[in-house]
């Protein structure tokens, strides 16, 4: 027995989506259970089926990582912490007790 990986479109153009898993000793017993299972109620457009040895898995961390910072396109330095807020906050009052004076 196989395991298959099961991936279905629901109208053209989406992209596929993993579904599911289906159990089966061949690629045909497998093309059916999928179609029993994952668009019995004509939700899918197109199905995939891939062997589930087939899919190579990426773990390393090191690997996954982008060969060039590029974190500057993500506006991390943008973001407005609660912390950075608050001493906002503070120096807007502090600058108004100086031109306004201390209520």
């Amino acid at each position: 027995m196989h395991v298959w990986e099961v991936f279905r479109q629901e109208q053209e153009g989406e992209p596929m989506i993993h579904v599911g898993s289906v159990v089966a000793p061949d690629r045909e017993r497998a093309l059916e259970y999928a179609r029993d299972i994952y668009s019995r109620r004509y939700e899918a457009y197109r199905l995939w089926l891939v062997p589930r040895e087939e899919v190579v898995e990426v773990t390393d961390l090191d690997f996954l990582q982008p060969p060039v910072d590029r974190t500057y396109r993500m506006g991390i330095a943008y973001r407005v912490t609660v912390e950075k807020r608050r001493q906002i906050k503070e120096m807007f009052e502090n600058l108004a007790k100086e031109v306004y004076g201390e209520s």
